[in-house]
């Protein structure tokens, strides 16, 4: 198994050794062995001998349990997600390098023919750029506009009868001050490209939005509707009230109704088309074009084509929620998809020097990482890139 155990490490296993490699992993009498091949790799990548025992014992942990959960959790032959070998958070040098457990099921596919999720280099790049972060411009019923990232955390200002505050975790939240409002005042909270944030609305209904978003909504809802409007990606998790149903204009293209429910919102204008998930309850999607209207249930997706009509299919929720859940998911995804998130979450201008390289992607990819990693990971496939400033060239 040591032999196997270095081979994975440098990317050289089958297919077939990797599944005799997790089927010794996953018995009990090599525990005690599993954990001697981490230490001895840590030994090898880093000189661990200035670490504390509860470094090291929290990196051994962390690795171990990693790998058993997710040998407990996941069949051998599933597409799984990738898992960290060794989570240097843990440790004190900065350069380390970092390993990826990368799961069977976590693949490239590249002219129909798999390639493991390479490992990210964790080095310094003098040009780097950081992962997005809560990034948001709240606008005013007055049309003035306030940066979030510039402003202390408690109540930020008061409009109406509706009291405005931001927390500490990138959450903006309304609340009513009369029981009655009478004015009828609008609020938009718009996310940059790199930005993301989450709203708590007057009626208890939750947004989270992606980036280069934003939403319309009123500071507090009176009336026999609740109406607010969207551009980009949203997750909603809508308060119940039957008596004042819930409604997404969606860039004037389409509109969806609902009591109380859970959904996402997709309407990015490089992406050609409306998704709207549904991950509970039940929501009408009417296109605004042809005043079509359709049902879906959970774990459905409506799509609102160019030409105005709607078809219904079965959506991944995991796939659809991994830009609110911390990741990407690019199972199926070509690469202009994956060059897409790329240049929303890191605020980058993408630029092909060329054809757009055929590629079809498949795994998750944490969204914490460093431009330089995530690049790194995908020149391991045989994608080039070039960065300057903000702006990524692809080359051929």
């Amino acid at each position: 198994m040591q032999e196997l155990f270095k081979k994975y490490l440098e990317n050289k296993c089958s297919p077939e050794e990797l599944k005799l490699l997790f089927k010794e992993f996953d018995i009990e009498d090599n525990e005690d062995l599993l954990r001697s091949l981490i230490i001895q790799e840590l030994e090898t990548e880093q000189e661990i001998s200035s670490f504390t025992e509860e470094e090291l014992g929290n990196a051994l942990a962390g690795t171990f349990n990693g790998i058993k959960t997710k040998l407990d959790s996941e069949k051998i032959n599933e597409v799984a997600p990738v898992v960290p070998l060794i989570k240097r958070n843990w440790f004190r040098l900065a350069a380390a390098a970092v390993f990826v457990l990368a799961v069977i099921g976590a693949y490239l596919l590249v002219n129909q023919h798999p390639v493991e999720l390479p490992v990210a280099n964790n080095q310094h790049q003098t040009n780097d750029i950081l992962p997005g972060g809560n990034k948001a411009v709240l606008t005013l019923s007055n049309r003035s506009d306030i940066n979030l990232e510039n402003v202390s955390n408690g109540t930020i200002i008061t409009e109406g009868d509706t009291k405005i505050s931001k927390l500490n975790d990138g959450q903006l939240v309304y609340n009513i001050l009369e029981e009655k409002p009478t004015q009828v005042l609008y609020n938009t909270v718009t996310t940059p490209r790199g930005g993301q944030y989450q709203l708590l609305l007057s009626d208890g209904s939750k947004v989270w939005l992606n980036s280069a978003s934003s939403i319309r909504f009123p500071v507090s809802f009176n009336g026999n509707e609740r109406r607010v409007e969207v551009s980009g990606e949203a997750y909603f998790e809508v308060a119940k009230n039957p008596s004042m149903p819930f409604k997404v204009d969606v860039d004037g293209k389409n509109e969806i109704e609902v009591l109380g429910t859970h959904f996402n919102i997709n309407s990015y204008a490089d992406e050609g088309s409306i998704k709207t998930t549904l991950l509970e309850g039940s929501v009408k999607v009417t296109s605004l074009t042809t005043h079509e209207s359709k049902l879906i249930t959970p774990g459905q997706q409506a799509q609102l084509n160019t030409d105005g009509q709607i078809t219904i299919s079965k959506a991944d929720p995991d796939k659809v929620m991994a830009w609110k859940n911390g990741y990407f998911n690019v199972d199926g995804a070509d690469t202009k998809t994956v060059m897409q998130l790329l240049s929303r979450w890191y605020d980058v201008d993408v630029v092909y020097e060329g054809a757009i390289p055929q590629r079809e992607w498949g795994g998750d990819i944490e969204k914490n990482l460093k431009l330089s990693q995530m690049l790194k990971i995908l020149e391991k496939n045989n994608l080039h890139f070039r960065l300057e400033g903000r702006k990524l060239m692809v080359l051929p």
